[in-house]
């Protein structure tokens, strides 16, 4: 028994001799000091990454915030109308992040959205923003702001809406577009009750400078507008155009172009009657006295006049005036731009010549203390006036003067003046021969 506690006595002290000795080595070593800290940190650090449960709070700034359910809310009769890219904005999160995944997460895992398939009824609605947790990467402790404030209204179809086509510009010369049809000739709308109940048509423009150089049928696609009954258009990207389901942003308008050219007005038989007595036409005009035809070329080259389908009565007329007249259009024409024209008849009277020789010519105005001396004493007139007027002239009717008012003894030259009783309201003319008449004055 007691060889046996003295052999343990020496091993016990062997195994404090080697533990004294490695304490001095890590006293005395600082570099095994630095490895063993470092292995313990990897270690830790290994640890903490492999634990789901270690979390880190992680702020994101400006994600993006999604909408969903927008064809759910018009499902269920309603429509959005507050513009909700300009409301929506950004979004803040904090989210406990997974230590594991801290670098790998972004804003986006968490799918930040507003669902529009959670409206019950129109007018002013707060709408919560959502958020989804991820297992992955984390679980959404914040969202920054909460909700937002939008206006609902009712969301109708209104069908039947016409499409009606309005010609812009001017067709290539020599051609002639025929009636344009669109297709489809009517839409359905779909959008807010508000502007739907606005609109009663759709227009669509078609530019006509654009269209081909040859007669045949042609179909063009066409931008339209929708107006409302003021002629207004009602533009909003809430409302949507539809033909058989199929949503539209242009229609095809077809329409048959023709050959076209110009053609004059015949006055062939066109005036009928002959004026009062006295009275004579001096001029007949239309207008437009050249109309546009348009047809096939192949009859529109046997053509090249057009006529009236009347005529105007002139019998017993004594004053100029217009008449509007019908132009008849052949069967071979599909259009005119011009179904009638204005005939301006001008009617005057008949101007006649009449003759009155060696009427006596006087000088008149002359001063008291002189008298006078004319080389010849006659002169002979031409009258050139309307026809019962100048008839009923007689030589003493006219009177032939030369005025000496002012004037001193001497020799003059002096224009022989015309004088005609009840010419007022008369148009005429007068050649006096010889117009000037050399007259002396002398003194008593």
């Amino acid at each position: 028994m007691m060889q046996n506690t003295s052999q343990q006595a020496p091993q016990s002290n062997k195994w404090k001799e080697i533990l004294q000795t490695l304490l001095r080595v890590l006293r005395n070593n600082w570099p095994f000091k630095l490895l063993a800290l470092l292995i313990s940190i990897a270690l830790w650090s290994g640890l903490i990454t492999q634990d789901p449960n270690l979390t880190r709070e992680r702020v994101f700034e400006d994600v993006k915030i999604t909408i969903a359910g927008t064809d759910a809310i018009k499902r269920n009769g309603m429509i959005v109308t507050t513009n909700l890219e300009e409301v929506l904005g950004t979004a803040r999160l904090e989210v406990d992040v997974p230590q594991m995944r801290y670098d790998a997460a972004a804003g986006g895992f968490f799918n930040v959205r507003v669902d529009l398939s959670r409206v019950t009824e129109t007018g002013p609605q707060e709408l919560k923003i959502l958020t989804t947790n991820s297992a992955t990467y984390g679980n959404v402790t914040s969202v920054t702001p909460q909700s937002v404030q939008i206006e609902v209204e009712e969301y109708i179809t209104r069908s039947r809406i016409p499409v009606n086509v309005n010609a812009a510009g001017t067709m290539p010369e020599g051609y002639y577009a025929g009636t344009a049809q669109p297709d489809p000739p009517l839409v359905a709308v779909s959008g807010p009750k508000s502007l739907v109940d606005k609109i009663v048509q759709a227009e669509a423009v078609l530019e006509l400078s654009g269209m081909p150089r040859r007669e045949g049928n042609v179909r063009t696609a066409a931008s339209f507008y929708l107006l409302d009954e003021e002629g207004n258009r009602v533009e909003s990207p809430l409302l949507s155009v539809t033909s058989e389901s199929v949503l539209l942003d242009s229609v095809v308008v077809e329409q048959y172009i023709y050959s076209a050219k110009e053609m004059r007005i015949s006055d062939l038989s066109i005036i009928a009657g002959k004026p009062a007595d006295g009275y004579e036409i001096k001029s007949v005009s239309f207008t437009p006295d050249v109309v546009k035809a348009a047809g096939r070329a192949t009859n529109l080259d046997l053509l090249d006049t057009l006529y009236a389908s009347s005529t105007v009565d002139v019998n017993g007329k004594t004053e100029s005036f217009q008449q509007l007249l019908k132009v008849r259009r052949p069967t071979e024409l599909i259009y005119l731009s011009a179904d009638t024209i204005t005939v301006e008849v001008e009617i005057g009277p008949v101007i006649q010549k009449k003759e009155l020789e060696d009427q006596r010519v006087k000088v008149i105005h002359l001063s008291d203390d002189l008298r006078s001396f004319m080389e010849i004493e006659t002169a002979d007139l031409v009258i050139n006036g309307p026809k019962l007027w100048v008839q009923g002239l007689r030589s003493y009717h006219v009177s032939l003067t030369c005025d000496a008012a002012g004037l001193t003894a001497g020799e003059y030259e002096l224009p022989v003046i015309c004088t005609i009783q009840n010419d007022e309201g008369q148009s005429y003319t007068v050649d006096v021969m010889p117009s000037t008449i050399k007259v002396t004055l002398e003194e008593w």
